[in-house]
């Protein structure tokens, strides 16, 4: 959320070593930028904070949680569907370029590795709190992240990276857009592509989310008065998620 200058950032910690819980604990006791509002072992005792309507600015998730993985917790994150959702800050100890790019594109702010110092914790968390994206962006992006997991889209595959971009342009910045248009846009983001190699991408993606035919998926097939017996082409899948969510944001 965003805060008036000199507002103190709260935030809220969740890491399954003790140890380092208590050394967080006693570092935010003698620093005055964020106040630490809960600091928990577990995934579940996170989103139970949530759930209890704890409004926090930035959450500290270490990735190994011994309750669940951190794409399952991010996944929970997007369904609970928070008016203002927090930044996230993830820390592990090791990524390739490959998790830095799932992580970023599930629901991750930023990413840490351990081993950090505390100082640098802390200023990454207030980094991560002030340059996030906008509160409306990150509605935004949960409620794709939402949509997409109760499609069951393949989050492995390269289609449904560029379906989680087209949903964001069209509901945030171009609704009207052309099929083309945002095929060409990426293909200049992503120089070693073209328009129509994405084109195919996502194609595979929208295949994949046809044969696993979740209600989500068959709810827009009535929308459109399609039958199921073949997928819905890409860009109809795809405006009419957005059509959806620009409805669910208000916009």
């Amino acid at each position: 959320m965003s805060q008036p200058s000199g507002a103190i950032l709260t935030a809220l910690f969740a890491d399954g070593d003790r140890g380092r819980r208590e050394a967080v604990k006693l570092y935010a006791s003698v620093q005055k930028e964020i106040r630490l509002v809960a600091v928990v072992g577990t995934g579940r005792e996170l989103l139970q904070q949530l759930q209890d309507a704890v409004a926090v600015d930035v959450l500290i998730v270490d990735a190994l949680l011994p309750d669940m993985g951190i794409f399952d917790l991010l996944f929970e994150l997007a369904r609970m569907r928070l008016k203002e959702p927090p930044a996230v800050l993830v820390t592990l100890c090791a990524a390739n370029e490959a998790m830095r790019h799932r992580l970023l594109t599930a629901g991750a702010d930023f990413i840490i590795l351990k081993p950090y110092h505390l100082a640098s914790l802390f200023d990454t968390a207030l980094y991560t709190a002030n340059t996030s994206q906008s509160l409306q962006e990150r509605r935004a992006r949960s409620h794709i992240n939402w949509h997409l997991a109760a499609l069951k889209a393949p989050a492995s595959m390269e289609g449904t990276d560029y379906i989680r971009w087209i949903l964001s342009e069209l509901v945030l910045r171009t609704p009207t857009a052309t099929a083309d248009e945002l095929y060409r846009t990426i293909a200049m983001m992503e120089s070693h592509t073209t328009p129509n190699t994405i084109s195919k991408a996502v194609g595979r993606s929208v295949q994949a989310i046809w044969k696993q035919a979740s209600q989500e998926y068959l709810d827009l097939c009535e929308y459109f008065g399609e039958g199921t017996d073949k997928p819905l082409s890409n860009m109809k899948l795809i405006k009419g998620l957005a059509v959806r969510i620009r409805w669910e944001l208000g916009l």
